[in-house]
């Protein structure tokens, strides 16, 4: 296999805050756009370089925001299939560099696109649209499971830097206002904080009388070993567009409590798959109620669900389906 390593841009930069603001916001990053232009087209001369006299049928951006596979794809002549994975805006308050209006056309003019989940996929163009498709990530191979019973009297919430997008407060608030402290629970958090942010958890949690039932674990590599003894695992982003740690809960026989947005609706499905919520009342309530209910049959059909969706051995196959559609439709036209 060979690797090229070249450099680019990123179609993304912040969005402003205020409609007024447009004006002063797009001056300001006048700068970014010319190195856009300047960076990827210096990318698409080395890549036809070294590319010459290739036959390259398909070019795959796997990233929301690398919209210059598509005029890597034009140079080559390829075929081009865009991969989206989150949302942009209402995750990261960001927007495409060049602009909604040219990011929409360039997904339209795609020869395929594919989003991680349906939510996603809408988010940024139609589900009926021609040659969309929804495929989720592999996470785990479907034999990387596991089911430790009985669970263990804490909470589970893990990100990879907490955040308030991430939902880290609004998880520790809950499980603040759900008393459960009072019965020997805990809400472990495994995760980094910038120490502002940790700050402000740590007066909070003073504050609620929660500080020694709440345990930051930082940085983990037992988080399959947290998760499987876990009495249940917290999903509390307002916009998540996948949320892998969702998905190795389910491998790992954790019951999932997830907001009820993004992609975490599109395959939890409320008693079926894991618990779900859409405020702070109905987490509370289904914090409770997985601690007063044997959950066995939701947990066994979230990891059997985990292992026909989000392994590996699915994903390549789903992935290679794709190709061949696009390719076929090639060989239709000539």
């Amino acid at each position: 296999m060979e690797c090229i390593v070249c450099d680019f841009r990123e179609d993304l930069v912040g969005q402003p805050v205020k409609p007024h603001q447009y004006i002063k916001y797009a001056a300001k990053y006048i700068p970014d756009h010319l190195n856009y232009y300047y960076k990827n087209g210096k990318c698409l001369v080395k890549l036809a370089q070294i590319l010459r006299g290739r036959k390259i049928d398909i070019v795959h951006s796997n990233n929301t925001v690398v919209s210059v596979g598509y005029d890597i794809a034009k140079r080559l002549n390829s075929k081009f299939v865009w991969h989206l994975r989150g949302f942009m805006n209402l995750d990261f308050g960001c927007m495409p560099l060049r602009g909604w209006h040219k990011y929409s056309k360039t997904l339209r003019e795609a020869d395929a696109v594919i989003g991680i989940t349906k939510s996603v996929l809408e988010h940024y163009i139609p589900l009926e649209s021609k040659n969309t498709y929804v495929i989720s990530d592999a996470v785990r191979s479907k034999d990387d499971t596991c089911l430790v019973m009985p669970k263990k009297k804490y909470f589970l919430f893990v990100a990879g830097f907490l955040t308030e997008q991430k939902g880290c407060g609004f998880a520790i608030a809950a499980f603040a206002r759900s008393g459960l402290a009072l019965n020997g629970y805990k809400l472990i958090i495994i995760g980094e904080a910038h120490p502002k942010y940790m700050l402000r958890l740590n007066r909070f949690m003073i504050g609620a009388g929660i500080s020694d039932a709440v345990e930051f674990l930082g940085r983990s590599d037992q988080v399959k070993e947290y998760m499987s003894r876990a009495t249940a695992f917290m999903m509390c982003s307002d916009n998540e567009g996948l949320g892998r740690v969702s998905i190795e809960a389910m491998f790992y026989g954790c019951l999932v409590i997830g907001r009820n947005s993004g992609g975490t609706k599109d395959f939890i499905s409320d008693g079926e798959t894991g618990l779900l919520f859409s405020d702070m009342d109905g987490c509370i309530v289904a914090m409770q109620n997985a601690t007063r209910n044997d959950h066995q049959d939701i947990i066994k059909r979230a990891q059997q669900f985990a292992q026909e969706n989000f392994s590996f051995e699915v994903y390549g196959d789903k992935i290679l389906d794709v190709y061949s559609k696009v390719l076929s439709r090639v060989l239709m036209n000539n």
